[in-house]
């Protein structure tokens, strides 16, 4: 089993995760078609508990039941987690620890025509360098691969949530300021006009060329006098 180290970021503070690569171990596997959630039952909760089981470290206890319950709960934070889909809030706020659309999908891809894949990785970043005045803020970062740099900002503390695709971007509240040159592992996002002597909640994040993506969540900064 190959292991990769993957970095997630919580209020400037890093988080190691180690990311698994998964194989077959099982002969099919049937697609999974519904959103799952806490108290779920039947045929698509065995699909979804018999893949995960695949990865002692992300389903160590590998109960194949047909019941959502809470050792299944984690497993799906777990993935979640790995797979750089959320990794922070609750099932109504952010699907964090249930199977929405966006991580059903991923689940999907991996598994493919009935053969599961190998895992692909989230880019890893570096802790972001915010440097500010009274009116602007730039944020520095590096990445381990070619990824689009992104900063979101806003007075009020951001929200996010899954999509309905797979890979597609989760939902962020709050106003996108882009990484000017593309596709690079050196990041610098400035943002202006900003007020002086107040507090603005920002997130950044980087998306490689497949779609995986790594947060810096939350953090926040106060602009000077």
């Amino acid at each position: 089993m190959n292991k990769i180290k993957s970095y997630f970021l919580f209020g400037g503070v890093v988080v190691t995760a180690f990311v698994f690569s998964f194989f077959a171990v099982s002969n099919s596997y049937a697609m999974i078609s519904s959103s799952l959630d806490l108290g779920s039952t039947g045929s698509q909760v065995t699909e979804l508990q018999t893949y995960l089981s695949t990865n002692v470290n992300i389903y160590p206890q590998g109960i194949i039941s047909g019941y959502f319950g809470l050792l299944t709960q984690s497993a799906v934070k777990r993935f979640q987690t790995a797979q750089g889909i959320v990794s922070s809030g609750s099932p109504d706020t952010t699907g964090y620890g249930r199977v929405g659309p966006m991580t059903r999908a991923r689940i999907n891809s991996l598994l493919g025509f009935g053969v599961q894949q190998s895992w692909d990785t989230v880019p890893t970043l570096s802790n972001p360098v915010v440097t500010y005045t009274n009116t602007t803020a730039t944020f520095t970062w590096t990445t381990n691969e070619l990824t689009q740099g992104q900063v979101y900002w806003s007075l009020t503390p951001l929200q996010f949530t899954e999509e309905d695709e797979s890979r597609q971007q989760s939902y962020v509240g709050g106003i996108l300021a882009l990484d000017a040159g593309g596709l690079q592992v050196n990041h610098t996002v400035t943002v202006s006009n900003l007020q002086a002597n107040t507090t603005y909640y920002y997130l950044v994040r980087s998306i490689d060329i497949a779609g995986n993506v790594s947060i810096v969540w939350p953090s926040f900064f106060h602009t000077n006098q």
